[in-house]
């Protein structure tokens, strides 16, 4: 239904990839950072009390 003559252009393509990664950013990035700490921070405890029973 819908035939495109040519190619997307690059600039095209790289804007929306640029769009997309900045957006994404934006809306996933505090809840992962988030994520990230407390999983770190759970390894750490972890780690701790391993070495303590030892």
């Amino acid at each position: 239904m819908f035939r495109r003559g040519r190619f997307l252009s690059l600039p095209m393509v790289v804007g929306a990839v640029v769009i997309g990664v900045v957006s994404g950013k934006a809306i996933f990035g505090p809840p992962l950072e988030e994520y990230w700490t407390k999983k770190l921070e759970e390894e750490a405890g972890k780690g701790a009390s391993d070495a303590g029973n030892s």
